[in-house]
């Protein structure tokens, strides 16, 4: 137990550097001097720098895993839509609560370790992949339309991203609010067109031509 309590505070440590460093201008120095361990005493629980912050990356995917709930449909279930709503305030709520996490995943800055910008792809390529499990489970319940889920699923990563970011940068707290517009939002991309009145069929759409300036 007082190893992994001692892990713990090296993982802790490193996160608050990484956030306000930068994966690229911290050094293991900066951390050990932060957790006030020994040298010797990090590299009994991580190879090196980059070994640390992939331990990170799949806390944060765990923990997101935990927070996206597999609709269930039954007489006794919530409807499917306040199953999505609860699934967004879950995963808003930890991310607005772990800021660090939250500037280290929004603002890494890419081009300068190959092998760390693959890492931060394949986390967000795998975020999608629970996002497009979910779509495609919809699909199949008749609860979402057919399209592309997984270009589906990348527009609700990028749309989620930048809702966070604006609400970490401006410190706003109203998880109810953001919650509710990330899922309007979403379902009237997603949602099967009988379900939402008045909207033009896909065909009529792809038929318009863009205003000139």
């Amino acid at each position: 137990m007082e190893r992994q309590a001692r892990r713990e505070q090296v993982l802790r440590h490193a996160k608050r550097i990484f956030a306000r460093k930068g994966y690229h201008r911290t050094n293991i120095a900066d951390i050990i001097a932060r957790a006030r361990i020994a040298r010797g005493t990090f590299y009994l629980y991580f190879e090196n720098k980059r070994d640390l912050f992939e331990e990170l990356l799949e806390q944060v995917l765990g923990e997101l895993r935990l927070r996206i709930q597999r609709l269930r449909i039954g007489p006794a279930e919530p409807e499917p839509v306040e199953q999505l709503r609860n699934n967004l305030k879950r995963v808003l709520n930890f991310l607005l609560a772990e800021r660090e996490l939250t500037d280290i995943l929004l603002h890494h800055a890419t081009g300068f370790d190959p092998e760390i910008d693959n890492r931060i792809g394949e986390f967000y390529e795998r975020v999608a992949d629970q996002i497009q499990r979910s779509l495609d489970l919809g699909i199949q319940m008749q609860l979402v339309r057919d399209c592309d889920s997984r270009a589906a699923a990348y527009c609700i990563v990028g749309g989620i991203k930048e809702v966070v970011g604006q609400a970490s940068r401006h410190r706003r707290r109203d998880i109810g609010i953001l919650a509710e517009e990330i899922l309007q939002f979403g379902l009237r991309g997603v949602a099967r067109p009988e379900l939402l009145a008045g909207l033009p069929h896909k065909a009529d759409v792809a038929g318009r031509s863009l205003p000139r300036n």
